[in-house]
């Protein structure tokens, strides 16, 4: 009979233990879980940064391209009116001769 306690101890013992066991191996399947989940999170977050980014580039560049294209416009213009003024001086030299 003192068998009995023993083993139903034992038994006892040994459920216990698998229910720890359990319960500690689904606390680290969640927290796997988590971290996953966390990971997906971050690597979203940094694709959405990442296309800003190449967003931001991309319309500071074609600002930089139109910036040069004003420049450019804007000297030809500063040339076309040093041309015009030569002439115009040219023509009143012309008209103060007579």
């Amino acid at each position: 009979m003192s068998f009995i306690p023993l083993a139903l101890g034992t038994v006892f013992q040994m459920v216990s233990q698998s229910g720890i066991d359990a319960a500690q191996q689904a606390m680290l399947t969640m927290d796997e879980t988590d971290q996953l989940m966390l990971q997906a999170q971050e690597l979203r977050h940094q694709e959405v940064m990442d296309e800003r980014s190449e967003k931001f580039n991309e319309a500071v560049q074609e600002r930089s391209e139109r910036m040069r294209e004003r420049e450019l416009l804007m000297d030809l213009d500063m040339s076309d009116r040093k041309v015009d003024d030569k002439i115009t001086k040219e023509w009143i030299g012309l008209i103060r001769g007579q």
